[in-house]
């Protein structure tokens, strides 16, 4: 097994219109990949979708146990309105429809979002070739052959055979004490220390609003430019052999200007993002091109189900699914995780694993978070790709706290 589900790269993307895509490619998609639709397909009937790009319209259909599409806008169903590079980077899996919904450009004449993913869940399904959902029961078995303890903590001397075949099957992974208590407790003074150097408006941090009306720093970004404990974590050897875990090749990489981020989960937010809902972190697109990238949150304390624990979807990574909006009810009946942790723990996740934060109610939480990226996924058309979509979340991080 592996965590590089890569299937493209940049230089391979060829611009596509609606008129061509849908007027030669979808009919030759559908002839070779339509056993992909089911059964998940069967279990519906989808409204027809109009696809409009200016003047121009198709509609997608579910006719007879599979999909046809027909030039024209269909009288009923959802609507969606797209420019040609819109259209064109939701075909070659730069753009997801949550891009638009985050980044406040979706523009949907009729029907909403959910019924918009369900359509793309067949694109993504025909163009590259994966199965929609759990056609049959996922397993979950250890190198042993026995069941997987989905709850199980590692521990940093633990051989490093077990915490891979951990990570690849299940999509997430569980290292306690990789860090001392002085250590954490180094970096949450000087996130005391360095609040005041944070600006709402700076485009290096984000806010939120309590319960109380107070404004509370959430994200401080590029943390390490302000902490020197924090740096001397980034370089630490403990860390860094967290990218051998995979055996894929990962090595540390954050944005640019941005290495890691500490957030504060404060008690009672009530306006702006502070405590993410069910979502993948390929959720705004690129999931062929990079994934699967490798997240790691530093425990500056510990957390559980009352102060902003991590949970997850066990196996989600391996599921072709809606990648944000869902609930747990939507878990596909796959196994819902919680991650309690201690100070000093660290926690991974794959970039296709579904994860949320519970909001605290008795204690906030205080964390380190950054990420490792598979080899080559660091060229220049991929660091253009990745700014572009922290530029959506940070718009989506703008219109909520708003």
């Amino acid at each position: 097994m592996t965590t590089d589900l890569r299937t493209r790269h940049d230089a391979d993307i060829a611009e596509t219109s609606l008129d061509a895509f849908f007027g030669v490619t979808f009919p030759a998609l559908v002839q070779r990949n339509a056993q992909h639709l089911h059964p998940w397909l069967g279990t519906r009937q989808l409204p027809d979708l109009t696809f409009q790009c200016g003047d121009r319209h198709w509609r997608l259909s579910q006719r007879n146990g599979g999909v046809v599409a027909a030039p024209g806008a269909a009288a009923t169903g959802p609507c969606v309105k797209l420019d040609e590079e819109e259209f064109s980077g939701l075909v070659n899996d730069q753009y997801t429809p949550m891009t638009f919904l985050v980044g406040g450009t979706l523009n949907m004449e009729r029907g909403g979002i959910g019924e918009l993913l369900d359509w793309w869940l067949v694109l993504r399904a025909l163009i590259d070739a994966r199965t929609i959902g759990c056609a049959a029961p996922l397993d979950f078995p250890g190198l042993d052959g026995q069941p997987l303890d989905l709850r199980h903590g590692f521990h940093p001397d633990d051989a490093i055979e077990q915490m891979r075949h951990f990570l690849q099957t299940a999509g997430f992974l569980h290292i306690k004490g990789l860090f001392s208590e002085q250590e954490m407790t180094a970096i949450s003074a000087d996130i005391d220390a360095n609040q005041h150097k944070y600006q709402e408006g700076d485009n290096k941090s984000w806010w939120a609003t309590t319960k109380s009306g107070e404004r509370r720093l959430v994200r401080l970004q590029a943390f390490d430019q302000l902490s020197q404990p924090t740096a001397a974590l980034l370089q630490d050897p403990r860390f860094l052999r967290l990218g051998d875990i995979t055996g894929d090749g990962h090595r540390h990489s954050g944005l640019a200007g941005n290495a890691i981020e500490a957030l504060i989960k404060p008690l009672d937010v009530v306006k702006g993002i502070s405590d993410l809902p069910w979502h993948k972190d390929c959720s705004l697109g690129r999931h062929s091109y990079e994934c699967c990238s490798l997240t790691v949150g530093v425990s500056i304390t510990g957390a559980g189900p009352d102060s902003g624990q991590l949970r997850v979807i066990a196996g989600s990574h391996r599921v072709l699914m809606w990648p944000s909006l869902i609930s747990d009810a939507d878990a596909q009946g796959l196994p819902i995780i919680d991650l309690p942790t201690q100070t000093g723990d660290v926690t991974l996740h794959l970039s296709c694993t579904h994860h949320m934060a519970q909001a605290p109610t008795a204690r906030e939480r205080r964390v380190l978070y950054t990420s490792f990226r598979l080899p080559h996924a660091a060229d220049a058309a991929g660091r253009a790709a990745r700014e572009r979509i922290s530029r959506s979340r940070e718009a989506a991080y703008k219109n909520v706290s708003q």
